[in-house]
């Protein structure tokens, strides 16, 4: 138990309550997070498919007489 004089607050509760208060903060930076991390994928995967694009373009404009 933590004694604040006219307050006290049990560890039980106050478990609870880190827990209840922290677990959306924290949900809410790993969701973060993870669409940042998804869209640097697909920004990544965007890329590599133009220049698979821009290539196989200068491909065919080669072999056209």
């Amino acid at each position: 138990m933590l004694d604040f004089g006219a307050v006290s607050i049990e560890w039980g509760t106050l478990i609870f309550q880190l827990i209840f208060f922290l677990l959306p903060l924290i949900l809410a930076i790993v969701s973060i997070f993870k669409v940042t991390n998804q869209s640097k994928v697909r920004q990544h995967a965007i890329e590599a498919l133009e220049k698979r694009v821009e290539a196989l373009e200068q491909e065919l404009r080669s072999k056209k007489p």
